[in-house]
């Protein structure tokens, strides 16, 4: 595993600024080095301890290290990466923030010379204020944090990140580019302009009637909250992800089209399913949020050092829908090029449908409870 000790962040704001402390938290041997356009942002950085060195240039900052932040509005990483990419060192690791993967991925994986190693992120993480000033070491604490592996990632870098960000108390899942914007295209993007156009609407309304907002009570409140974001992120998330965000939209619409179909017809029998469903389904979330320890299964997996094994073997297992908990790599000293991979999964079943979905790309896995007999 890569030992990581230079930490660079680029882009310090509430992200930015929260990852640099948390990582500079976890051992006194790491070094971050933050770099900002905003020399304010710079300054306020270094004097709360959030960042140990202060660089004046992409340059200054990338130079010595181990591992790139690049933790800017969406829009400007592949530009940024095109900066930095004559100033890396050989295996050096490069991440991203950014809240769409696709795009960014497939250009950023032309931009970097050979050697140095970029593997999307998502920390879904956030909070309603923003900047430096807002960053704090626990933001990332319980949320997941989003690997975006390809079939060509190495294996020990993966493991690294996804062993750096564990420490720091996220909760991280690998899952592919693709699969990474379908899935925040509904769960995240979807409902933002959803509630943006909410509140356009009632905004338009008004004009014809009175006292509309005067009278807005918790429902619309609540769900018309976060219309009240960042409008210039998430023309950058919306454009960035506009396939995607498309499809959600579509699918939004034939599921309206269909309520309102069912309020023309008188379909009662539709309209109480419909709400008895959407009150089931939201009030098992939690079920899906908490974690139950007896549920955590040990996965081993005989891997050859092949590139891209790695990331096919955690792909196959996070598209089946397991969580990853924790990968650490075992070399044999018997055998050369070869180990065994331990992964910690978490769900009902984990352990089986894990070991279902390894079997069916001809990797042999064992698998037992954590807390139990083996299985």
């Amino acid at each position: 595993m890569k030992n990581i000790k230079n930490i660079s962040v680029i882009g310090l704001g509430l992200i930015g600024g929260s990852l640099a402390i948390a990582l500079k938290n976890i051992k006194k041997d790491i070094i971050v080095t933050g770099f900002d356009r905003d020399p304010e942002s710079v300054s306020i950085a270094l004097y709360r301890k959030i960042i140990d060195i202060a660089a004046g240039s992409y340059k200054e900052a990338v130079t010595d290290a181990d591992l790139v932040i690049i933790a800017t509005p969406v829009r400007l990483i592949a530009d940024i990466a095109f900066e930095i990419k004559d100033h890396l060192k050989p295996d050096t690791i490069v991440t991203d923030v950014g809240s769409a993967k696709l795009n960014i991925v497939e250009k950023i994986n032309k931009i970097f010379p050979k050697g140095v190693i970029f593997i999307g992120g998502h920390p879904m993480a956030g909070s309603e204020n923003e900047g430096v000033l807002s960053a704090k070491s626990d933001l990332f604490l319980n949320a997941y944090y989003i690997l975006t592996p390809t079939d060509t990632t190495r294996s020990e870098a993966l493991v690294s990140l996804h062993n750096l960000f564990t420490k720091i108390g996220a909760k991280v899942i690998t899952v592919s580019p693709v699969e990474h914007d379908k899935i925040v295209a509904l769960i995240s993007h979807l409902p933002h302009i959803l509630s943006t156009n909410l509140v356009a609407l009632v905004d338009n309304k008004q004009k014809s009637i009175k006292n509309l907002f005067k009278l807005c009570a918790g429902g619309f409140r609540d769900m018309t909250r976060i219309a009240a974001s960042n409008p210039k992120m998430w023309v950058d998330i919306s454009l960035e992800n506009k396939e995607e965000i498309i499809n959600s939209i579509d699918d939004y619409i034939d599921f309206l089209k269909r309520f309102r179909e069912s309020l023309t017809t008188n379909n009662e029998e539709y309209i109480r399913e419909h709400y008895d469903s959407a009150k089931e389904a939201r009030l098992n979330l939690p079920k899906y949020i908490d974690k139950d320890i007896s549920k955590l299964y040990e996965v081993r997996v005989e891997m050859s050092d092949i590139k891209g094994v790695l990331s096919e073997i955690t792909l196959a297992i996070s598209s089946a829908g397991v969580n990853i908990e924790d990968i650490s790599i075992f070399h044999s000293t018997e055998i050369l090029g070869r180990g065994i991979l331990k992964i910690l999964v978490h769900g009902e079943n984990a352990g089986a449908i894990s070991k279902e979905a390894l079997e069916k790309l001809g990797h042999q896995a064992s698998i037992k409870k954590v807390i139990g007999e083996d299985e």
